[in-house]
């Protein structure tokens, strides 16, 4: 979900990827058709390996933002000094319609909130203080 909607509302300052630490499984398809059914970008999506973005030859990655407390545990010694944030947003209850909703639409939110800040222009401490809370009053 949430490299659909960086890819679409972030575009084109944003590069989306999105990666897991429990992958092996495809993208969900009621997941897909619900982005979809939002106007979103969804062709190139699946799931992906965090170890996939540690090779030699994946692009570098500025910003990380993890969504589950597992991915943030696994990323102690990323590559490159990115800078990383932890949105906890994935539910622990059983995927459904309404959880699917929930999650995108503070995807959705948070998302818009952190493309609006102002990269590059301030230093990264600050920038990651703002993306971290995501205060509304920052922008």
């Amino acid at each position: 979900m949430a490299e659909s909607i960086l890819a679409s509302v972030g575009a084109p300052r944003f590069r989306a990827f999105s990666a897991g630490v429990a992958c092996g499984r495809p993208a969900n398809p009621d997941v897909l058709d619900f982005l979809a059914g939002h106007n979103l970008p969804v062709g190139s999506l699946r799931a992906k390996p965090l170890d996939e973005f540690r090779s030699a030859t994946a692009p570098p990655m500025d910003f990380i933002i993890t969504l589950c407390d597992k991915a943030a545990h696994a990323l102690a010694d990323w590559p490159g000094e990115p800078f990383i944030a932890h949105w906890n947003i994935r539910a622990d209850g059983p995927d459904s319609e309404e959880s699917h909703r929930d999650q995108f639409w503070t995807l959705m939110r948070r998302i818009k909130i952190f493309t609006s800040l102002p990269h590059g222009a301030i230093n990264k401490r600050v920038l990651q203080r703002r993306a971290l809370t995501l205060q509304p009053s920052y922008l």
